[in-house]
């Protein structure tokens, strides 16, 4: 359909999974990343991945920034209807989205190696952004009557994994400090194929793609809600 907000979101979800397989693909078979298991932010490192990593993240998450605009006007009449200050929150849903957007075209695109501060930055406001935006989405259809099981996990699952990964990135970080003596070692020094990997930092990629796979799965669950919606 044409400018359907639909066939918006399935292909933001379609090209943001394939361009996170194919960068794992091209990486590790290239022997320049490690096969297990890689922060997401390291397999872009040299090229050609960071050219698709960017290229491909950089399109799908520019149209989320496209779609939040389609779902704010969704979530007006709805949000009007429930009162106690849902329609400005939704305002606020919107900016919050957009920022986190904006965030991660930088992010994607300004990687680790080169720009660590600022990748780190824009990293977490993304993350953190689409957390908050999927919690409210899932709030506001749930007091208007609208129940997804299934986006009531993605949504419980992305939280568990985001606080998992923080608290395993921190016990990492800790566990360098008595090697490095530098508790922020790991943010100048991001992993290479060469790396020796602990537990900790094993377990905060997992939860890392745990968590990047929640958003996509939240992401699925509106289909529904934008059948029959132009841009």
């Amino acid at each position: 359909m044409r400018n359907s907000a639909k066939s918006l979101l399935e292909f933001t979800v379609g090209l943001g999974l394939s361009t996170l397989i194919i960068t794992y693909l091209v990486s590790t078979t290239s022997g320049r990343v490690a096969a297990f298991i890689p922060i997401i932010s390291e397999m872009p490192f040299n090229e050609p991945e960071s050219t698709i990593f960017g290229t491909g993240l950089g399109i799908s998450i520019f149209s989320f920034l496209i779609l939040a605009q389609v779902f704010h006007r969704i979530f007006e009449p709805l949000a009007k209807e429930i009162g106690n200050g849902y329609d400005n929150i939704n305002d606020m849903m919107r900016i919050l989205a957009t920022f986190g957007a904006i965030c991660g075209v930088i992010t994607v695109n300004f990687h680790w190696n080169n720009y660590p501060m600022l990748h780190g930055v824009t990293a977490f406001i993304l993350f953190t952004s689409f957390l908050i935006w999927g919690t409210f989405a899932y709030v506001l259809l749930e007091k208007s009557g609208t129940r997804n099981n299934i986006r009531k996990y993605a949504v419980y699952a992305g939280w568990t994994f985001y606080f998992l990964m923080v608290i395993f990135s921190i016990m990492d970080n800790l566990e360098l400090r008595e090697k490095e003596d530098d508790f922020f070692h790991r943010m100048d020094n991001p992993p290479t194929v060469d790396t020796e990997r602990s537990v900790y930092l094993n377990l905060t990629a997992f939860c890392e793609w745990a968590m990047v796979f929640s958003f996509y799965t939240n992401a699925l669950t509106y289909r529904k809600e934008l059948e029959g919606i132009t841009i």
